[in-house]
This record gives C-alpha cells, sequence and structure tokens, in this order.
C-alpha cells in the first residue's frame, strides 16, 4: 500500500462508526474501490459527507466509495 493510501485509510478509521475499511484497486489506474462498514448506531449524521470528503482530500482519480451498513451492531427492540 502506498503512503496515500495508508493516510485514506487512517483517516476514513478515525470517523465515528467505521469500524472497517477495504482499499481494493490501483490508484494509478483510476480503478480504486474504497469499501467502509459502518455501524449506523455510532455514526455522525453527516458520515457520507465525511467520507466523501477525506476521499477527495486522498485520491486525485477517480475512486468508487461503498458505504456498507452492519446490520449487527449490537443494537436490538
Amino acid at each position: 500500500m502506498t503512503p496515500d493510501l495508508d493516510r485514506l485509510e487512517l483517516e476514513l478509521r478515525s470517523v465515528p462508526g467505521i469500524v472497517a475499511v477495504c482499499l481494493d484497486g490501483d490508484t494509478d489506474a483510476s480503478e480504486l474501490l474504497i469499501q467502509t462498514v459502518v455501524l449506523p448506531s455510532m455514526a455522525p449524521p453527516d458520515l457520507r459527507d465525511r467520507i466523501h470528503r477525506i476521499v477527495d482530500a486522498n485520491i486525485r482519480d477517480n475512486a468508487q466509495v461503498e458505504i456498507v451498513i452492519d446490520e449487527l451492531d449490537g443494537s436490538t427492540e
């Protein structure tokens, strides 16, 4: 992993509610998939905006961002 991708992963993991980050692909070929796993009970209301700001600040080319909601976050009704 490059230092830019390391920084991207660390910044994403620092956002409340994000419990996992997966980076797949090649930044040079503009084929990067960024997948975040989120616990909704811990996520801030502006989570999507935060993720996109972090990605835009760290990746020059287009990247596909996928947000996966962890339905098994321990919440019970």
